[in-house]
């Protein structure tokens, strides 16, 4: 092609100062880039027809890489030193603009010039050129320290790269150059040492296909358009919580065996812990499994996320089919003997040899609001909340006047709550418990348990309140634990009959956790709450403790066996189940469970300790809060602040309607616990504002004034309870004089 500058460079003096000006370059590999660069991109127009400056294209191919690769202002220094060059040889100034124009161009992407389109793709290529490979692989550090930490740049920087380049070379000719170069340099890598370069790195390209389609989602675009056009070979993959979060339902070929070999060991796995009474899950376990997924994934340059992606899917896939096994060995059992595993539910033993729930859940005390319907399939309870509305039927109709949190599917599972109901029906004694954790003042969030607790006591039960102190100081604790009583006294509880206590101050509690802590083995307690081995030997009995809560009541001292209800969160479920495989073993009955949707926060914080979401109201975010001690325009201005599930603009929010969801929404929280409670009123408000009727800033200031009209009348209450309550309050938290907090 001709040019268009009369200008031609001087190619000798050119040569003779490329080494100079690439000596010492961070790259080490500078010059014979550059040249390589070169090379293509005269390869590129020669095979191409592009109407370019041929000279223009060389010259500013061997130039722009001379940036240093650690200066944040590599584009620009690479096109200073080039035109410091070529105005040191003469050329001129229409020149000079023209090699800086394509320097930029091929840097920064933003120069439409042909030129620029041209080096760019020339420089991509060289990413897939076999002798690019050779010289990365060539300088790797002999085995030691330094030698992997290369190893993972040069997969990260080069390897991964390549594998996803298609896509971001813009000239024909190019891309027709990359399907040829790419087979060579596939096969010349599979001939490489297998410490150089990971014997599945094919599978590199297929994760980025992958991860391509993960970012498309999380850009936002329709995910069956995104399916449309994944590759061939690719399996769907769906959306995960609705969250801009995706996560693989699919994989491909290889992941597909992997995760085939896997099943097929787990089905050989569960029935010979089935036989052995064990534990299927080990959330330890799995925590190391994705550990290693982090770490792996790191070594070969992929998204970590993308990693622990897989490994969710291939444990996901092995779970279903533990579960499924387990099953089968139950009905089989059943059939041979001719008899039910459980007098009191055929499932519940099957349900119930694995123990374990995630172990995040435990770990943080953090109630899984994202995760609940996820957990009711998981734990397999009886779901109550919204998507189970035949199943709430059945369990309101033990009920003359059910609880709205019953009505508005607040309540979101249970275990054997109809045999803790018909006993409580047929005038047995019967106990309700419920544990609450010492860790500052009562807030709204102990206001929903105080109703629940109220209910049952109405229909003949007793309530049991353990306290868990997290304060580490005993007179604070009582002083709090005196606090919250008093609310929930106000909020109706009956403290007469009723027992709280602090779990260390109760000798009874202790005496039951040191009897189950002999017929508890370590790996149990690994399996179900993923301890570790820097958690501290208090770590490991704070768990018997919340057992011999819930089974201490049934002590002969206590009265003996007896039906008991445990009302917590779906993330308590643990302990529950845990009680269920041993009662029976000392001689009490299996514990029943209502699992209440936990208040949600008034905002999102992260947890400093584990790095999850606090989404549940609770005294670790101070501001995100409402206490009962908190004066009106605390309140207000937190609930102005309140995360909603609303649209980004009023006028989305009135075209698309909003999200009244209460887990997501902490207005529409407030609403169903405390402002709006009626089933008919609350419905009618989420349906106003799914039709965009209703505005954020209506809701919250609905939900200000009823929980202040609430704490007004809670505060009325709680002025004109008797001496008698008072007292009472003041003998259960362990202040037996008659002055003091109070």
């Amino acid at each position: 092609m001709t040019s268009a500058h009369t200008y031609i460079p001087d190619g000798h003096r050119l040569a003779a100062s490329l080494a100079g000006m690439y000596a010492g370059h961070p790259d080490g590999q500078g010059l014979p880039v550059a040249r390589r660069v070169a090379a293509i991109a005269a390869e590129l127009i020669e095979s191409g027809n592009w109407d370019v400056d041929a000279t223009v294209v060389n010259i500013a191919a061997l130039l722009h890489l001379v940036g240093r690769l650690d200066d944040p202002q590599r584009v620009d220094a690479s096109v200073a030193l080039a035109a410091a060059w070529l105005r040191g040889a003469g050329a001129p100034d229409s020149y000079v603009t023209a090699v800086a124009a394509a320097v930029r161009g091929a840097w920064g992407g933003v120069n439409n010039d042909a030129s620029a389109a041209l080096l760019r793709d020339a420089a991509l290529l060289d990413l897939v050129s076999v002798e690019r490979h050779a010289d990365y692989l060539r300088d790797a550090p002999p085995p030691g320290r330094l030698r992997e930490p290369y190893l993972a740049a040069y997969r990260r920087q080069c390897l991964t790269t390549a594998s996803q380049l298609r896509d971001q070379l813009t000239l024909p000719g190019a891309v027709e150059m990359y399907l040829q170069r790419m087979p060579k340099l596939f096969a010349w890598l599979d001939e490489q040492p297998a410490d150089l370069v990971p014997s599945d790195w094919r599978r590199l390209v297929e994760v980025a296909e992958i991860e391509s389609g993960v970012s498309r989602l999380l850009a936002g675009e329709d995910p069956a358009a995104v399916r449309a056009e994944m590759p061939s070979r690719g399996l769907p993959y769906a959306e995960y919580r609705g969250r801009q979060r995706a996560i693989i339902s699919g994989s491909h070929d290889q992941i597909l065996e992997l995760t085939h070999a896997r099943i097929e060991a787990s089905r050989n796995v569960a029935a010979e812990k089935y036989l052995e009474s064990d534990t299927i899950h080990k959330p330890a376990v799995e925590e190391n499994l994705f550990v290693n997924a982090r770490r792996r994934a790191r070594q070969l340059g992929l998204s970590t996320e993308t990693a622990e992606d897989i490994a969710r899917l291939l444990l996901s896939n092995a779970r279903e089919a533990q579960e499924r096994t387990l099953n089968d060995i139950a009905q089989r059992l059943s059939r041979l003997h001719g008899q039910i595993l459980d007098a009191e539910s055929p499932e519940t033993r099957t349900d119930e040899a694995d123990i374990a729930i995630p172990s995040l859940v435990v770990r943080s005390g953090d109630q899984p609001l994202a995760r609940e319907n996820e957990l009711i399939k998981e734990l397999r309870v009886t779901g109550l909340n919204e998507l189970y509305p035949e199943q709430r039927r059945r369990l309101l109709q033990w009920f003359k006047l059910p609880h709205p949190y019953l009505e508005t599917g607040q309540m979101v599972g249970s275990r054997d709550v109809d045999l803790f109901l018909q006993a409580l029906t047929d005038g047995q004694p019967c106990k309700v418990i419920a544990s609450i954790p010492i860790d500052g003042p009562a807030h709204l969030g102990h206001g929903t348990l105080a109703s629940i607790l109220v209910c049952f006591q109405g229909l003949g039960a007793s309530a049991i309140i353990a306290f868990r102190d997290e304060l580490d100081d005993p007179e604070r604790s009582r002083s709090v634990m005196l606090d919250t009583l008093i609310a929930m006294a106000a909020d109706g509880l009956d403290l007469a009959l009723a027992d709280a206590y602090l779990q260390q101050d109760n000798p009874a509690v202790v005496r039951t956790a040191f009897s189950l802590g002999e017929a508890i083995p370590l790996s149990t307690l690994n399996s179900a709450l993923g301890m570790r081995l820097r958690d501290s030997a208090t770590d490991t009995f704070r768990p018997v403790l919340r057992l011999a809560d819930i089974l201490h009541v049934q002590q002969p001292d206590a009265g003996g066996p007896c039906r008991t209800l445990v009302v917590d969160g779906i993330g308590g479920d643990v302990y529950v189940r845990m009680t269920r495989n041993i009662a029976e073993r000392f001689g009490f009955l299996k514990p029943s469970a209502l699992y209440l949707r936990p208040l949600r926060n008034l905002t999102t914080y992260e947890d400093p300790r584990t790095g999850g979401a606090v989404e549940v109201m609770t005294n670790a975010v101070p501001a995100s809060r409402v206490a009962y001690s908190d004066n009106e325009a605390d309140i207000r201005r937190r609930i102005k602040r309140a995360y909603t599930g609303g649209r980004g603009t009023l006028e989305e929010q009135r075209q698309f309607g909003g999200n009244p969801d209460p887990r997501i929404c902490s207005v529409s929280s407030l609403h169903a616990f405390f402002v709006t409670r009626e089933p008919g009123r609350y419905a009618e408000l989420q349906q106003r504002c799914r039709a965009g009727d209703l505005l954020c800033g209506q809701c919250k200031a609905s939900a200000a004034d009823g929980v202040l009209e609430y704490l007004q009348r809670h505060r009325e209450r709680q002025n004109s309870l008797s001496p008698d309550a008072i007292n009472r309050a003041r003998s259960l938290a362990g202040f037996l004089d008659t002055e003091g907090p109070g």
